[in-house]
């Protein structure tokens, strides 16, 4: 009987230190609501191997590469080309993925304002990093890492 009373006395603790733990979240406003979910981002060991079965094997297409001159850490890739309007797999060179690896990279979301999203998650009571102007890196409550990727302004035309 006295096992039965602490059992459900450290249940309700457990739940009722849950609910008190989370913080309440106001409704999303439009100028932060994100726009789509992009895709994904995979850390790769071998970014031009990796470059050329995308392409080559799969038929994606550049969309975007990282920088933009010079030796790329980074490619977009698309199966349309179209950055704005595909959902894209984002592969970056990692120095800490060894070849046959099963890493995951990042879940990408496309966000009007990086810096705003970034506040709410931490608002919401999720520890960030670092909140900078632009893009950002959150991390989901398992450790899943979200990149809020703002898009650059449009080119004039």
């Amino acid at each position: 009987m006295i096992k039965r009373i602490l059992l459900a006395a450290c249940t309700a603790a457990i739940v009722s230190g849950a609910a008190v733990a989370q913080t309440a979240v106001p409704p999303m406003p439009d100028d932060v609501k994100a726009i789509r979910a992009s895709g994904i981002g995979l850390s790769v060991a071998d970014l031009e191997r990796s470059r050329k079965f995308y392409m080559d094997v799969l038929g994606f297409k550049i969309a975007a590469r990282a920088p933009a001159t010079g030796e790329p850490v980074e490619y977009l890739l698309s199966l349309n080309g179209d950055l704005r309007n595909d959902t894209l797999v984002v592969i970056r060179k990692s120095d800490k993925i060894q070849p046959g690896a099963t890493s995951f990279g990042r879940i990408l979301m496309t966000v009007p304002n990086g810096r705003k999203m970034a506040e709410r998650v931490q608002a919401a009571g999720y520890p960030v990093a670092r909140i900078v102007d632009g893009t950002n890196f959150i991390t989901d409550p398992d450790g899943y890492s979200i990149e809020l990727y703002q898009r650059p302004a449009a080119p004039a035309r």
